[in-house]
Order: C-alpha cells, then structure tokens, then sequence
C-alpha cells in the first residue's frame, strides 16, 4: 500500500479552502497576492504557486484576466466540495477540542489560585473588549485567554498554551489577509458580554462556575465559525445549532457514569 506525503503546498491548499467556506474570501473576490499568501502563512512563493494551481484545477479558483478570483460553491463540484467542508469542520473541531481541554481545565484553577494582579490583568483585557476596533478586540481576546491560563498558576499548562497560539489565535497579517463580511464579523467572536461570566467567576474564587463559563464561551465560539460555514456554502445540516450552554451528543456522554 503507498502513502502519500503531504506537502506544505497541499496544507496551504486545504487553508486557504478553510478561509472560502468561512466567507473570509467570498466569491467572486479576487485572491491576495502571492507576496501577502507568504506573509500570512510564512511560506515561500513556490509552495503559495502550488496551492493556487491545485485550487484552480479542484475548481475553487477561476483565472480571470490575470487574476485568480474564488468561485462560488454553486459552480464548484458536489464532491470536491463534500471534501473541503468535512475538512474545515475537521479543523475547526479539532482547535476547540484542544481549547477546551487546557482552557477549561484552566480557568477553574484560576478561580481557585490567582491573585490581587491576575485579576487586575483580566479585567484590563475585559475593558479593551468593549470596543468596534476590531483589531484591537482580537489583541485583547486573545490577552485575556492567556492571562486566564497563566492565572492558574500551572506553569507546564501556560507553557503549552501558549506554545499552540499560533493555532488558537490567528496572528495580523492573516486577520489582514482575510475578514469576514462586516454583517458576520459580530456573529463569531462572543465579545466583552461573553467573556464577563469567565471574568466574573474567577472574581468569585468559584472554580465549577469558572469551567462551566468558559466551556460555554468556547463552545459558542465553535459554533458560530461552523454556522458560518455552512451558511457560505448554502448547505443544510442536521437543525439550527444548539442553544449555548447545551451540551454535545459527546459532551453529554462523556458525563455519564
């Protein structure tokens, strides 16, 4: 039996495929430019070259006067399709199940051990959330989770948080590269209302509220970037998302004795 290697090309592929079933590159828009691909996702002009040609001939991107400008998934093939939305759902899981895991597990220690200046730290980034520069929301989000993390005072947990958050949190230049529709932008991140409970329960020193807060932020947050996925690509799935807070098929098995 032959294995395949995946190369950087094809990671980059299933990428930037990620970025047009979420609506960061809606169709008909024209592609970045090579140079701003390299910049988003540090790699080199050969490996974005490869991408662009195996999303143009999977049907994604069309040439168009010069340009490669994103197809809309009407005109692009039932199953090629299939593949990329189970591979951004995929993806997109497989994020939050690694959140969840440390961020959960974190912000009940933080209820429990932080002190007089985490408090000071975490309410600092909760103020800087209630803003519209989005820029300045998504510097603080992400501040405020690892000022949660490191408020648990686990030093081998904050280390390996913050080793992943170049995958938990997109870094500038991606968030340059690809914005949502501004009608979207709302819908995803759960802004300074729904990281006031988490904030609020580590006040508390109530380490089981802290948890359940926290799965119920990241949770919310999971689904709203699947919702809009599936909103792109104009697809059903099984019903509207659950209610937040209400727990997963697997969620709710794995609490039962």
């Amino acid at each position: 039996m032959k294995l395949s290697r995946e190369t950087l090309a094809d990671r980059l592929q299933e990428q930037l495929k990620r970025q047009m079933l979420s609506g960061r590159l809606v169709p008909g828009a024209t592609m970045p430019s090579e140079r701003e691909l390299c910049e988003a996702f540090g790699v080199g002009r050969t490996t974005v070259r490869e991408a662009l040609q195996g999303l143009v001939s999977s049907g994604f991107l069309a040439r168009d006067a010069g340009r490669l400008v994103v197809r809309h998934p009407s005109d692009i093939s039932p199953r090629m399709l299939d593949l990329a939305a189970r591979a951004s759902d995929a993806s997109v899981q497989q994020v939050f199940d690694v959140r969840k895991l440390l961020e959960i597990h974190a912000a009940g220690l933080a209820a429990t051990n932080r002190t007089a200046d985490d408090l000071v730290e975490i309410a600092g980034c909760l103020q800087r959330m209630d803003t519209q520069d989005e820029t300045q929301y998504h510097t603080a989000d992400r501040i405020f989770h690892c000022a949660v993390v490191r408020a648990s005072k686990n030093t081998v947990l904050a280390e390996l948080y913050e080793a992943g958050i170049g995958l938990f949190f997109r870094e500038a230049a991606f968030w340059r590269v690809f914005t949502r529709a501004p009608e979207q932008r709302h819908r995803v991140g759960s802004g300074y209302q729904g990281h006031l409970p988490i904030h609020n329960a580590i006040v508390r020193q109530d380490p089981d509220l802290a948890r359940e807060q926290m799965r119920r932020h990241l949770q919310q947050v999971e689904r709203s970037l699947l919702a809009i996925m599936h909103e792109t690509l104009g697809t059903a799935d099984d019903g509207p998302p659950p209610a937040p807070g209400t727990p997963s098929p697997t969620e709710e098995t794995e609490r039962k004795p």
